[in-house]
């Protein structure tokens, strides 16, 4: 005779992972903004600033790309997760609860982006000394 065993899943469960969802989609929207901002900014200088801005325009705006396309592959992962955590609740499944690739992705592409805007304020420094 097999035992059913009854499991309980705690409320606190169900808004943690509403918590969860709810600060990847800000980080997405502040990601998504500043993407937006810099797309705005290149292209503002593209226009305004003269030929010698448009190297620094383009790589610029392809940089605000790259974050924009993170921060929509970001929204769909978080929701996509939050629709699966939630499932996993209600079936009262044990796991697995974590992320481990969005993370790192995220980490990635923020640190490359943040080293080229980085490489290209020295390369502009250094050009005018």
């Amino acid at each position: 005779m097999t035992e059913v065993s009854f499991r309980r899943t705690d409320a606190k469960a169900f808004f943690a992972n509403e918590r969860t969802f709810l600060h990847w989609m800000s980080t997405s929207v502040t990601i998504g903004s500043i993407a937006a901002a810099l797309s705005g900014a290149a292209g503002h200088a593209h226009r305004h600033w003269g030929d010698e801005f448009t190297e620094g325009a383009v790589i610029t705006r392809v940089i605000s790309l790259a974050m924009l396309m993170m921060a929509i592959i970001m929204a769909s992962w978080a929701g996509y997760n939050f629709q699966k955590r939630a499932l996993y609740l209600e079936a009262k499944v044990d796991g697995p609860y974590d992320s481990r690739h969005l993370p790192i992705l995220l980490t990635t592409v923020m640190v490359l982006s943040m080293a080229l805007v980085f490489g290209g304020a020295i390369e502009r420094i250094t050009a005018d000394v």
